[in-house]
């Protein structure tokens, strides 16, 4: 089988288990399973708390923007020649650990930051976290600054970054995902599947508890006060591809941390619509590698561990 094939059938079998795991009559039956257990056990607390969760997923329901997106989306291919290509991640205070890519290419280094001394995965280069990064002194700050900066990290020796978050499997070859950055902003990322607009993101956030609400609720009124407009549009961060030769992504992603920096709210997706408004793009300016980031068979997104 070539090498093509095998990945092809590969994203497809991924495929077929994402839809299986997002399935009504799956997720029913995975309740039941759950519930079952902790009631052989006696864990009252935690049934209560599952109750509670589902109550919070009813309120969310008023904060999407649209139904959810699916993933149809393929990859045109361009004439990049020998791109030199790096997949990285970071891992702080032990939030997530290190899952290793279902399949590795020879033309594409896989590194990993990380502050765990004992990680040992031999997929990944591991690397520690830069002295003077460390400096922060936050895991989420530090975690952000290096997501944010592959060109401070990478630019001298690759033409192509790949962000993936801790807690993305990589299943395929992700190459492809550099043919879909628009040159206009050197970037690509996946849209996101439910929401366009950052108040309802917030709001949705308030329910789960993500972040800090009153720095948020502060940070988008802040925007809104210079004219940012409603229904502007939403990506997923959690999978960033970077041209490190396109000197306005490096600008947006540098943008981008200071604002997030500034914001104090610990949620990254709320200052960059912002960051592409203000700079004088679209979101449609920022290449899409996915209309659902949950439905890609390149990828499989996993639980954080906390």
């Amino acid at each position: 089988m070539k090498e093509a094939e095998l990945i092809d059938a590969i994203e497809k079998l991924n495929l077929q288990n994402i839809n299986l795991l997002n399935s009504k009559e799956y997720k029913i039956g995975e309740e039941i399973c759950k519930m079952k257990i902790l009631l052989k056990q006696f864990k009252i607390i935690t049934i209560l708390k599952k109750f509670i969760n589902k109550k919070k997923r009813k309120k969310i329901n008023n904060y999407i923007d649209h139904e959810e997106t699916q993933n149809n989306f393929t990859y045109k291919k361009q004439n990049i020649e020998n791109p030199k290509i790096v997949i990285y991640t970071c891992i702080t205070g032990g939030y997530d650990k290190l899952i290793s890519p279902l399949l590795k290419f020879d033309n594409i280094d896989y590194i990993a930051f990380t502050d765990n001394k004992n990680e040992d995965n031999k997929e990944w280069k591991i690397k520690d976290i830069p002295e003077d990064i460390k400096k922060i002194n936050d895991n989420i700050l530090i975690n952000r600054y290096i997501k944010f900066h592959p060109y401070e990290l990478f630019g001298q020796d690759y033409d192509f970054s790949i962000y993936v978050d801790g807690n993305i499997k990589i299943i395929s070859n992700l190459k492809d995902m550099i043919y879909a950055i628009n040159e206009k902003t050197g970037l690509a990322m996946h849209r996101h599947y439910l929401r366009d607009d950052i108040c309802n993101e917030i709001e949705t956030c308030r329910i789960l508890k993500k972040g800090n609400y009153e720095k948020l609720k502060e940070q988008v009124d802040n925007y809104k006060k210079e004219g940012f407009p409603n229904d502007f549009g939403m990506l997923e961060c959690g999978v960033i591809v970077s041209n490190l030769k396109n000197k306005k992504g490096n600008e947006i992603l540098n943008s981008w941390w200071k604002e997030f920096q500034k914001s104090e709210s610990k949620r990254d997706q709320i200052a960059l619509p912002y960051i592409i408004w203000k700079q004088g793009y679209e979101i449609k300016d920022v290449g899409c590698i996915g209309l659902n980031a949950h439905k890609n068979p390149k990828i499989m997104l996993k639980l954080h561990n906390t």
